[in-house]
C-alpha cells in the first residue's frame, strides 16, 4: 500500500506543470493577444483554458482532458490558449475558480460560454459544441 501511494505522488508531480509550459508540450498558445489576432485571421473561436500552477485539477484538464486524441483532433478547429492566472489578459475573464474555461468568439472578443473546474472529455467535448451553437445564435 505504502509502495502505491509513493508512486500515486511521484507520478502526480510529473504532471505539475506551468501554464507556459503546458501550452508548449500541447502545441497551443500561450499569450492572450497572439492567440486572439490568430484566432481572428483563422476565423475561429478561441478556447481560453487559465490555470494556476500546483492545481491538481488543472493538470488533469490539460493532461488527461484535453491530451485525449479525439479532444486534440476536435480543438483542431479552434484556436487553444493556455495561460496562467496572473499572465496578462482581459479582467472581464479573470476568474476564482480553477481550471476557468472561456470560450470567445473571435470577432467579439467576448465569451460566448464558459465552465469552471475539470471536466472530462465528454464534457469537454460537448461545451466545444455548445459553445459554437450559442456563438452562432448571438452572432449570425
Amino acid at each position: 500500500m505504502k509502495l502505491f501511494l509513493i508512486s500515486v505522488l511521484f507520478v502526480c508531480t510529473l504532471f505539475a506543470t506551468d501554464a507556459k509550459e503546458a501550452a508548449m508540450n500541447m502545441g497551443v498558445e500561450n499569450n492572450f493577444s497572439t492567440a486572439m489576432v490568430k484566432a481572428r485571421s483563422e476565423k475561429k473561436m478561441l478556447v481560453m483554458v487559465i490555470v494556476k500552477k500546483d492545481c491538481r485539477w488543472c493538470d488533469k484538464l490539460v493532461n488527461m482532458t484535453m491530451a485525449d486524441p479525439e479532444v486534440k483532433d476536435e480543438l483542431k478547429n479552434y484556436v487553444t490558449l493556455i495561460i496562467d492566472r496572473n499572465d496578462n489578459f482581459p479582467s472581464e475573464f479573470k476568474e476564482n475558480f480553477f481550471p476557468s474555461i472561456f470560450y470567445i468568439d473571435y470577432s467579439s472578443q467576448k465569451s460566448v460560454y464558459e465552465n469552471v473546474g475539470f471536466v472530462g472529455k465528454k464534457c469537454f467535448l460537448n461545451d466545444l459544441r455548445e459553445s459554437l451553437k450559442t456563438r452562432d445564435e448571438l452572432y449570425n
